[in-house]
């Protein structure tokens, strides 16, 4: 299935204040349009699999999927910013099942996750998980263009509360502490998943506070949760942090090509790394992402896949959903289905 690139769409909201802010810009909200759109997109092509070979497709499409399915999209309201994409994603075990019977690194999966967790607010981890999925590095330039353009839409909905952040980065420079956090705070009212802006609370409260207060180790946890790939908050006590050095010292050297190069195509070994360290660090739905990139490089799973998958899956969403999805990986009548026909599946550069 191949979607359309999508138009602009005009929406019509409050004004966007620079120091506080109790409902999404008008940017934002877009953003949070395109989500849901790609979301009923992507969700049409999943209505005519079998219930009872695809029961985790089934139970999403009869749940979170109808809540999307319902949604306005020239009704949008605050009603809107109350969606959890922990609960809808990351801890979701409906969306998992889904998740495991799809052909792994299915690019229309992808861009469901993504576009989940866009309208959801979580703008950086959708960015990540389309970012992530260029990695395959066998996709058509059209497949390409349009998960950049969702990964746009991700950039343009973080872009106000950044710009807040800013602020308060020049105000800190100036030793204007107080301006600073006011600005953060703002920032994160705005947009709370904002894990700049947490980590950046946390090193202005550092400074004027003279030390690592139970409010700065706070704002960097607080930070790493929201968003993983803030490197620079992976700090504390190791003992307290799982995979904070390699977090802190290794993953970054791994990201860092992929940020300057938006056709950089990580090496498979490289790919298997980052899968380790998020596992090692916790960050649990990214490791099976980055995970089911490896395992479309290299063609089929392989044995050491399934104890990790195992490992992530049941701190994510334990269960019995969790447990049939492990079984079936183990060999028990596994069927997968794709949602998006990628011009070469399985075969990456």
């Amino acid at each position: 299935m191949k979607f359309p690139i999508l138009p602009g769409v005009v929406l019509s909201l409050c004004v966007f204040s620079r120091v506080h802010a109790l409902t999404d810009t008008h940017e934002m909200a877009q953003a949070r349009v395109m989500g849901v759109t790609m979301v009923q997109l992507t969700q049409g092509n999943l209505q005519t699999r079998s219930e009872t070979s695809f029961p985790g497709i089934r139970d999403w499409m009869l749940k979170e999927g109808k809540t999307f399915n319902e949604l306005g999209k020239d009704k949008v309201d605050d009603s809107w910013r109350k969606f959890d994409s922990r609960k809808l994603v990351q801890h979701n075990a409906n969306f998992w099942q889904m998740y495991y019977e799809v052909v792994p690194g299915d690019p229309g999966l992808a861009m469901l996750h993504a576009s989940v967790l866009l309208a959801a607010g979580d703008a950086d981890r959708a960015q990540t998980v389309l970012r992530l999925t260029l990695h395959r590095g066998d996709l058509d330039e059209e497949t390409q263009k349009l998960m950049i353009s969702i990964m746009r839409q991700c950039g343009a909905f973080m872009r106000p509360s950044h710009q807040l952040v800013d602020a308060g980065v020049q105000l800190h420079d100036k030793g204007d502490f107080e301006g600073a956090l006011k600005q953060y705070d703002a920032a994160l009212s705005l947009w709370p998943l904002n894990g700049w802006a947490a980590y950046e609370r946390g090193t202005t409260l550092r400074i004027r506070d003279k030390g690592d207060t139970d409010e700065v180790v706070k704002a960097f946890a607080q930070s790493r949760e929201i968003q993983p790939f803030q490197f620079h908050a992976w700090q504390g006590k190791k003992a307290d942090i799982p995979g904070m050095e390699q977090m802190l010292i290794e993953m970054p050297e791994l990201w860092e090509p992929t940020l300057k190069d938006i056709k950089y195509v990580m090496k498979p070994e490289d790919l298997m790394k980052m899968s380790e360290i998020l596992q090692l660090a916790e960050v649990d739905d990214l490791a099976l992402v980055v995970r089911q990139i490896c395992v479309v490089r290299r063609g089929r799973y392989a044995p050491e896949d399934h104890p990790f998958i195992s490992k992530s899956l049941r701190r994510l969403a334990p269960g019995v959903q969790a447990e049939t999805t492990l079984a079936k990986l183990s060999g028990a009548g596994l069927e997968t289905t794709q949602i998006y026909q990628a011009p070469v599946p399985g075969r990456a550069k």
